[in-house]
């Protein structure tokens, strides 16, 4: 078990959890710290401080968005953000709206191959919709056995009912993060498509302000952790992890605290935050 969990999810977005049963897992299985990493929304984040004083756990602002990168779709954390910082408003607003716009495209194309879903159904899935949500649905009517088939089958790229959706641009993100005092850290590198080179996104991102890496994922080999680690001492870079616990997706009793770092680094990490 480890000391903190910096990449969970809460139904903010495509978790099944509220904030406040994460965190009681979370102190069940002796964590110090958590960090709350909705997709594209800081919903969760305005009952931190309450939860945090109530639960007596550290809680670390945080938030995950997706960004482009190259015509692929990149992952950053932003951790210690302003969450009501006008200009992070703003562009979550815009994303949030076109979450929206997709998810009623992604209905309308599975309607066209007969299949009966509406949107008011998605609606009562989630407080920020997105295609896990679509997934689950079709699975409770039969059209898809587990939610991994409903995508394989309709929901990813080049599939039936595909639609791309809006990110934004990987500077125009990195900046934002700066411009609201928060840390931001490359998501699950293990992730991304071959034919990016990790070090050398990287060496690039790091000139428009990324602070850090996540190292410690339940998709990394001990190799990539190992790869990853040193990429992080050569480029000065913090050091992070999570679980990526989505709830009820991934058996949040195990998930949660099974990623993430240790009593040392998050000292470094914590003392580094920027006001």
């Amino acid at each position: 078990m480890q000391f903190t969990d910096l990449h969970i999810h809460s139904r903010y977005s495509d978790g099944m959890l509220w904030p406040e049963q994460i965190i009681k897992i979370a102190m069940k299985k002796g964590l110090k710290y958590l960090s709350i990493t909705d997709h594209d929304t800081v919903n969760s984040q305005f009952s931190i401080d309450e939860l945090s004083s109530r639960y007596k756990i550290n809680i670390v602002p945080g938030l995950e968005l997706s960004t482009e990168y190259k015509d692929r779709e990149i992952h950053i954390l932003a951790y210690f953000i302003d969450v009501e910082d006008t200009k992070l408003q703003v562009m979550l607003e815009k994303t949030r709206e076109s979450r929206i716009n997709r998810a009623k495209e992604i209905i309308h194309k599975l309607n066209s191959i007969g299949i009966d879903i509406s949107y008011a159904e998605i609606l009562q899935e989630g407080v920020s919709i997105g295609r896990p949500h679509i997934a689950k649905i079709l699975v409770s009517k039969g059209y898809a056995n587990t939610t991994k088939e409903a995508f394989h089958q309709y929901l990813m790229k080049d599939k039936p009912a595909y639609v791309d959706r809006f990110k934004v641009n990987y500077k125009d993100a990195l900046k934002l993060i700066s411009d609201c005092k928060g840390i931001s850290v490359l998501a699950h590198p293990g992730e991304i498509y071959k034919g990016i080179q990790i070090e050398e996104l990287l060496r690039e991102f790091r000139v428009y302000g990324l602070k850090g890496i996540e190292v410690f994922h339940p998709s990394h080999t001990q190799k990539q952790t190992n790869d990853y680690y040193n990429l992080a001492k050569k480029y000065s870079l913090h050091i992070t992890g999570g679980s990526d616990c989505h709830g009820a997706f991934a058996d949040a009793e195990a998930m949660i605290g099974t990623y993430g770092i240790d009593e040392r680094l998050t000292n470094k990490f914590v003392k580094s935050k920027i006001y």
